[in-house]
This record gives structure tokens, sequence and C-alpha cells, in this order.
């Protein structure tokens, strides 16, 4: 690899259950503890009838930020009024930004400086929320349902106390490409800024698309990450209706006791330069994108099917001839579904055939803040910087159920609290992303890059 095809990620930001802050996400991922609770009752009551059923289709629980909605509007320089009608997600991607910015050591927003923010964004919850009054009327005045005058005055009238007016504010505050957008406004950005959607692998998209933005040399710096709020129960009920969510109320990837994922908040921010321009200017270079590439399952079985094929496209995609076994470490996508964690394996057990048995951490930081769909690459990508700057690898909470039968005799091993810390300098991402998109990124420690040119 010449150095014009190498990216430094040179700060990085993350905020999740349990963590306001990069500091406290690294401890809460050294620590590996869970952080599943039942849904705290100001996000949406449960009616007395449906709280069962919700609980036996697992959504019941979730890993919320403590406060989604929480917002320093005058520190970003944001009116009042329009921050009242902000999307949380931006809120949160103001906050991730300013942390990001803080970290590095080089501040890229110099005048003249072309600086990108690509962030994964999936949920529009807010969108929905936002256009409350509107949508119930729809439901009685014919567009979507039947009803009479005094029902859609007193639909209109309900939705209206609930929810902030709309004004010259809410379209910007609710409309996905806000989040990047928000991010230059905010900190007087010159680059493109573009929100991705490839579900639950935004993350990495993300990551794809700002190296490629680099490599061309369209800028000189790039933001790019991922964010998820859950303000309505609409991502716990879809998911409970297809039984991706764990009835048990826990998230355990990798074993035998798994049973389905707890949806998790957060977000989380990379800062990305060609490698060549941090060094010449100083900067903490924190790691090294070496290998980043994707693919998608195609016709599969089913839209939400994962497919080892394709998850095995998306690996060799971004490793080129790059030698099977050199990663010492993988952050799998880990969803603790059975379809999912067993295609997962079975498609590591395939790039991976030589590397000696139990050799290989493998783990995934759901078991911890849970599913965060378009952050949880991001969140992942963050946990593996860390890790490189440690130089050894975080462990997965205890679990007594026993590993996935496909772990035995396979390379990999998941290490747990009790376990000695293995070292790692270089390793894996995997992220696979409902409607068939599979992704993988390479990163290494600094010292350990090989560089030519």
């Amino acid at each position: 690899m010449t150095m014009d095809t190498l990216i430094a990620v040179t700060a990085a930001a993350a905020r999740s259950a349990g963590a306001d802050d990069l500091d406290e996400f690294d401890n809460l991922v050294q620590c590996a503890v869970p952080q599943f609770c039942e849904i705290p009752a100001d996000r949406w009551p449960q009616r007395t009838d449906a709280a069962e059923r919700s609980r036996r289709a697992g959504a019941h629980v979730m890993a919320p930020l403590a406060d989604p909605y929480a917002f320093d509007a005058r520190r970003h320089g944001v009116p009042a009024a329009r921050a009242r009608r902000m999307d949380p997600q931006q809120r949160l991607v103001l906050g991730l930004a300013a942390e990001l910015f803080a970290r590095a050591r080089t501040d890229v927003r110099r005048p003249g400086a072309r600086v990108a923010t690509v962030v994964g964004v999936s949920s529009t919850d807010y969108r929905a929320v936002s256009t409350a009054p509107l949508l119930a009327t729809m439901t009685v005045d014919g567009a979507l349902g039947t009803g009479d005058a005094a029902q859609r005055a007193a639909v209109h009238a309900a939705g209206a106390r609930a929810v902030q007016p709309m004004t010259g504010h809410t379209m910007p505050g609710v409309l996905a490409n806000m989040v990047p957008a928000a991010v230059q406004h905010s900190f007087d950005l010159r680059g493109p800024a573009f929100a991705v959607d490839s579900a639950c692998a935004s993350g990495l998209t993300a990551l794809d698309v700002g190296r490629a933005l680099l490599l061309t040399g369209a800028v000189d710096a790039c933001v790019v990450g991922g964010v998820y709020t859950a303000l309505t129960p609409e991502a716990h009920a879809g998911f409970s209706a297809i039984g991706a969510l764990s009835p048990s109320g826990a998230c355990r990837p990798y074993t035998r006791a798994a049973d389905g994922f707890v949806l998790g908040e957060g977000g989380a921010l990379l800062l990305l330069r060609r490698l060549a321009d941090a060094e010449r200017d100083g900067d903490d270079v924190l790691a090294v994108v070496e290998a980043c590439g994707s693919s998608n399952d195609g016709r599969a079985p089913g839209v939400m099917t994962p497919t080892v094929e394709g998850q095995v496209a998306a690996v060799r995609a971004a490793r080129g001839d790059r030698p099977a076994g050199r990663v010492d470490a993988v952050e799998g996508h880990g969803t603790a579904t059975v379809v999912g964690d067993r295609t997962e394996l079975e498609t590591l057990r395939e790039v991976l055939p030589d590397a000696p048995a139990g050799s290989v951490p493998l783990g995934s930081v759901k078991a911890v803040v849970g599913h965060t769909m378009a952050a949880s690459a991001a969140l992942a990508l963050v946990k593996v910087v860390l890790a490189l700057r440690r130089g050894r690898w975080a462990p997965q909470p205890e679990d007594d159920a026993g590993w996935h039968p496909l772990l035995d005799g396979s390379p990999f091993v998941v290490p747990t609290p009790a376990d000695e810390a293995a070292p790692v300098r270089r390793a894996a991402v995997n992220a696979f992303g409902f409607g068939g998109t599979d992704a993988h990124a390479v990163l290494a420690h600094p010292e350990v890059v090989v560089r030519r040119g």
C-alpha cells in the first residue's frame, strides 16, 4: 500500500446508553456492563392490554440515552425556535462534532479547507412526531379513513397540544439530510454533506464514502459516522413483528442463548484525513484505515435474510490481496439473532480458515449498548480505534449459556472480563444491513502499517 491510499483517523467521539462522551464510552466497553433496561416511561406509554404482548415479543426493553432531546442551543449558536424543532439526531451529531473537533490536534476547519460530513441516518421518528397532527387528521378525514367534522377537530386538537406547531423551522428540523448539513452550518464547513442509509451498515458506508472523497482529492478531511434515536414505538413494533428483538431483554451475540437484539440509542463520529497529510501536520493518528469494501446479497431468500456469499464478497472486496489471518481481532456485527450470528460465523470461518483455533478475539459492542441501527457500525469502529490505541481487545459480558457451536474449533474466541486481554494491532469490522448491504473494514495501529511509496 502506498501512502496516498491510506486514511488516518485523527479523532473520535461517541455517545451511547451509559456514556456521554468518548472517555465514558471507552470505560463502558472495557467494563462490559450491559445497559439494558425497561423502556423509560416518558418515551411512550404502553397500554395495559399490550404490555404483556410487548414483553413476549421483546419490545419492553432498550438501551436508551438519558435524554435524547438534551441540547445546549446557546453553545452551538442555534436560535431557540429552531432548536425546539430540531430532530434529536441533529442535536446529537452537533454535540459529537464539537467533541470530535476539540479532540483533534490539528484544526481542520481552517479557512479554505474542504471538510465533508457523511453520517448514517435511518430513523425518521422525529419527522413522524412533528407531523403527527396532520397525519392523525388524515386518518379520519377520508384520505386514510372515515370520520366526521367533530372527530377531525378532536384529533387535530389533541395532536397540536402535544407537538410543536409547524413553522419555517420544521422542515429543516426533520429532514434526514439536515443531520450532516447541521454540522456544516454550525462549524462553517465547506465540503459536501451526505446522509447515507444502508440500515445497520450505514456507519461503514459512511466510512467508505469518506475514504473515497479523500482518496480522489475532493476534500481535505471528512467527518464520518452514524446516529440513532428511538422516539416512537415504531422500530420496537416492527422488529418485534419479525421476531428480531430479544424476549429475554438481553443482547447476547455468539452465545447458545442468543434470542435477538435490544434496540439502543447513540452515535459516533470519526475524523478522517489522508495519512500523509496527518503525519505532515503532526496529528495524533489513532488508527489507519487500510481497507474498506462492500457488497450486496442480491436476490437472497428474503430482503432481510443475510447470506454467506454476500458477506464473503464484502470481506474480499475490502481485503483485496491481503493475506488471510493478518487481523488480530474482529468486531463483528453480532446481532444475536439466530440467522444473523450463524451466517456471520460461517462467513468468518470461510475468510479466515487457516488461523490457529482460538487465536482471534471476536466481539460485538451490541452486547453492551444494544443495536443502535444506523449508528451501530460507527460505534463499532470507535470501539476498534480505542482497542488499537490501548493495544488490547475489550471483553464481552460474562455469559453462562455457552458460546455458539460454530466457534468450536474455529479461529475465533469471545473473551470475557475474566480472561487476559489479548494484544491487538490490526482489527476488522463487519456490518450487515437489512436490504442486503454488507460492509467490512480493516484498521491498524500506525506502527504496523506497511508504507510503500
